[in-house]
């Protein structure tokens, strides 16, 4: 089938609360498209923190369509990559079709419904009711739109499966199965030609068959191809090919398709872990959620591929999706990128965890929304494993459980027995409102049997109540469990097991845990990315006097202050730690506390991480006082040197070095050490006064589809070019010419500041940038301003 997007000149109205709108409150608007993102945060918001205080809403989308005249033999469906939520799909009044769920693609049938002699008015209607979701979801059409045109015999995207059963670096082969639909009533004798196209567009096999199709039904058929010398997907050459079909009755073409693939192979066993084209992986996973900061839940592609670059940069090589599916284009990224998904249905089954979530359609829809997470997704080579839900209590072997956790796995390996099924459960414990507030040490001496589901008489409760749910399932998900790896491998030798949610203060521990043991595939961090809701889950309290009262964080806390990235994208010392403890970073990284701080104990939930930042700049009031200075090494011992002077060596533990020393302004170097020789150096210089601000744009050439995005970094520097990380100041940004400004955001996780006004306050001395490109070819001017300090500038083109 053919795609035609359908992104651009959609009128929106705010519709809560009423039953018609005037056009005065209509606005045209371009997909995707976020209505909650730019509302007004407030303490009382019905999400409360989860969603990061962001408000409700309900909104109505209305596009004309001018059907074209040929397409009147035409099979026309609607495809909505998904919105959020209880999305309703009208064509010229007529109500087609109804979706609860919000996070899972589905199509509409819009061929009978159609008129030929004016234009059709489609109206699709989406409502964001609270409290429906544990983190920030967004509202509206936030990802793509578009029709896709077939003839009365078809071939559907999701009808069409690429598997390699076979791989080896001399020949390959590829299997497709292809479903064909008849919308007619008469059967006819069709043939199908298949070709695989490798990455540089050149047929490399091909074959052809004969299929008789069915009456007003869909027809299957099965071809086998073999590929010689394969260039295979891994995570550093994700080379990709394309299945291309094309249905044919006689010298007529009916239909075609095109499926983007990648040959490799996944083994994964207990005594073995995982490999990936025969060789030994452990997955350094991050999980993330759908919303892309400053913009809200808009999955544009450039946006969810600068997302999983960052990641990859920053040493990652697999995501979890917590806790639903997400877009296509991040599926797409992940594929042209290399970077391997865990795939996950839900977060709830029938149990609840917000009063208007999920759990009140799941019986009815569990399958439905399954099914279309599976067939979308089951081509792409980045998916290594499909999760059946998160920390679902009926996991713990409540509310028929068993039951539940069986037929979904089997429902899955019905439409994909190539992949493995999974879930998450969760058992730790954590303070709630009233409690004594948990530090650090405390909390890691917590880390023993009541965490571990163990009663006092040495039974265990916990592995008892999760066995039906693990021997249903091909991989155990254990979320904070690290400590149990070992002693389960003992009990249930034959039990994979993957960390699919660890905590990053004790990331030391639980990456050693799964490097000791085979059984345990992966390690993956909560979270990777900083996520707009959960509102600071992962923040830092350094007075014992300030209460911690519950997992999430009072107003104005706006994210989970958990990611390795924070909300613009830039890496939080958590980021350099993790990776000189992959083995990926052969420098040293340099860090310093705040003086004021220095002496005092901080804690948090687990998800926390000290508050340190590359900067030696501080008052003058604290000259002479003590800081607290860290490096990150896989060296022996770090030399501090201050203005020239060595203060002495720190011997490295668990990759860290700690040294006190007195603040002087100047420059701080650290000297990494290894078997007696310098291996790494890193310096920071004390800053001067904001003199300008400096704009770095991650590319300067778009292209003019009205989709792609530029991102820059506005940054405060010095007369010197150094980064002013403090007093924050306020920027101003306007754009002009071929693009627009499509958000402006910062890192900052705890601000009463609203997005969509064109103004931010700088975090650590930098607010971030995006343009979205027009539709037609020209400059792009972007000027950045702020009080005191000249207008900065910057030139992008748009082609």
């Amino acid at each position: 089938m053919q795609r035609v997007p359908l992104n651009f000149d959609w009128t929106f109205a705010e519709t809560a609360g009423r039953f018609f709108t005037p056009p005065s409150d209509q606005e045209t608007i371009d997909l995707p498209h976020d209505y909650i993102i730019n509302k007004t945060r407030t303490p009382d918001s019905p999400g409360g923190a989860s969603t990061g205080f962001f408000p409700s809403g309900q909104g109505t989308y209305t596009k004309q369509l001018d059907i074209p005249g040929d397409w009147q033999d035409k099979t026309v469906l609607l495809n909505i990559d998904g919105a959020y939520m209880h999305s309703e799909v009208s064509l010229n009044v007529d109500k087609l079709y109804h979706h609860p769920y919000g996070y899972t693609a589905y199509q509409v049938d819009l061929t009978p419904h159609l008129r030929w002699s004016m234009p059709n008015t489609l109206q699709i209607s989406t409502q964001c009711f609270l409290p429906s979701t544990r983190w920030y979801s967004g509202g509206g059409l936030y990802r793509e739109v578009s029709l896709l045109i077939g003839g009365q015999r078809y071939i559907h995207p999701w009808d069409v499966f690429v598997t390699t059963p076979q791989v080896s670096e001399d020949e390959a082969t590829v299997e497709a199965a292809i479903e064909i639909t008849n919308t007619r009533p008469a059967s006819a004798d069709a043939s199908l030609h298949v070709s695989v196209l490798d990455p540089t567009g050149r047929t490399v096999a091909e074959t052809s068959c004969a299929v008789r199709l069915q009456p007003s039904k869909s027809t299957k058929s099965a071809v086998e191809l073999s590929v010689a010398t394969p260039q295979l997907w891994d995570l550093d050459n994700p080379h990709l090919y394309t299945l291309h079909a094309v249905l044919s009755v006689g010298d007529s073409e009916l239909d075609r398709s095109e499926t983007a693939f990648g040959i490799r192979d996944i083994a994964i066993d207990a005594q073995d872990g995982f490999r990936l084209n025969g060789r030994p992986l452990k997955l350094r996973g991050g999980c993330i959620h759908h919303d892309n900061s400053l913009l809200g839940a808009c999955a544009f592609p450039r946006a969810e591929e600068r997302k999983i670059q960052l990641l990859k940069e920053s040493g990652y090589n697999a995501i979890r999706s917590a806790h639903n599916p997400p877009s296509s284009a991040l599926l797409d990224a992940c594929d042209r990128i290399g970077m391997l998904v865990l795939d996950e249905t839900f977060d709830m089954w029938r149990t609840q965890k917000r009063p208007l979530d999920y759990h009140l359609f799941f019986e009815e829809w569990w399958q439905r929304d399954t099914r279309a997470m599976v067939l979308r997704d089951r081509n792409h080579p980045c998916v290594y494993g499909w999760s059946i839900g998160n920390e679902i209590p009926e996991l713990l072997g409540v509310s028929n459980g068993a039951y539940w956790t069986q037929v979904q796995a089997d429902f899955i390996r019905s439409l994909d027995p190539t992949r493995p099924v999974t879930a998450a459960a969760n058992r730790f414990t954590a303070p709630v409102a009233g409690q004594t507030p948990i530090r650090p040490d405390v909390k890691k001496s917590l880390q023993g049997e009541h965490d571990l589901g163990l009663a006092q008489d040495g039974k265990d409760p916990w592995g008892a109540q999760t066995r039906a749910a693990w021997e249903s399932l091909d991989i155990a998900g254990y979320n904070y469990l690290y400590q149990r790896y070992a002693m389960d491998k003992k009990k249930f030798p034959d039990r994979i097991i993957h960390g699919t949610e660890t905590h990053p203060f004790f990331t030391y521990e639980s990456w050693q845990a799964t490097l000791e043991n085979n059984h345990v595939i992966g390690d993956f961090i909560w979270t990777a990315f900083d996520n707009l809701g959960e509102a600071g889950a992962g923040r830092v309290i350094n007075d014992l006097d300030e209460p911690m009262d519950g997992l999430v964080g009072p107003y104005p806390w706006l994210s989970c202050w958990q990611g390795d990235h924070d909300l613009s994208g830039d890496r939080r010392p958590q980021s350099y730690f993790r990776q000189v403890m992959w083995g990926l970073e052969p420098g040293v990284r340099l860090f310093t506390a705040h003086p004021s701080r220095t002496g005092q104990p901080f804690y948090g939930m687990g998800w926390h991480w000290e508050d340190i930042q590359p900067d030696w700049t501080f008052a003058a009031e604290y000259v002479g006082q003590p800081v607290k200075v860290q490096a990150y090494a896989d060296c022996d011992a770090v030399e501090f040197i201050l203005n020239g002077r060595s203060l002495g060596y720190a011997p490295i533990e668990r990759f860290t070095a700690v040294m006190e020393m007195p603040y002087e302004p100047g420059v701080l170097s650290a000297k990494a050490w290894k078997d007696g020789e310098p291996a790494a150096h890193a310096e920071l210089h004390t800053a001067g006064p904001a003199a300008a601000i400096r704009l770095t744009p991650d590319r300067s050439e778009l292209t003019a589809d009205g989709m792609d995005l530029a991102f820059i970094t506005a940054e405060l520097v010095d007369a010197e070019g150094i980064r002013v990380f403090y007093p924050p100041q306020e920027i101003a940004v306007q754009v002009e010419g071929a693009g627009t400004l499509a958000g402006l955001g910062s890192g900052n996780p705890k601000t009463k500041e609203n997005y969509g006004t064109g103004r931010r306050m700088t975090f650590n001395g930098r607010v971030l940038i995006c343009v979205r490109a027009g539709r037609s070819s020209g400059a792009i001017h972007v000027e950045a301003a702020a009080a005191g300090l000249p207008e900065a500038a910057a030139a992008l083109r748009c082609s």
